[in-house]
């Protein structure tokens, strides 16, 4: 992303923030943790994308991280009722 001046900065995609932040909190892959973020919109993630992501990395602790969000993303879209 270009910003000013010559200055540019990286932004990361939705799934890959959810696991940086995941990677750089302890205890993160608890599903109480993830519950406690209060992740909202989960329906806008690309859950094969973060699956990827996590697969890709090699670390067990991603995987359990994009295990648990995909989980919270079927309930989130169980709770809502879609209107017509």
């Amino acid at each position: 992303m270009d910003l000013s001046e010559g200055q540019q900065a990286f932004v990361a995609m939705p799934e890959k923030a959810l696991l940086d932040l995941a990677h750089f909190t302890p205890h993160s892959d608890s599903p109480n943790y993830l519950v406690e973020l209060r992740l909202q919109n989960l329906d806008r993630l690309d859950i094969p994308r973060l699956r990827e992501l996590a697969e890709r990395s090699g670390k067990p602790k991603w995987r359990r991280v994009a295990a648990q969000i995909e989980k919270l993303a079927l309930q989130e879209k169980g709770e809502y009722e879609e209107l017509a």
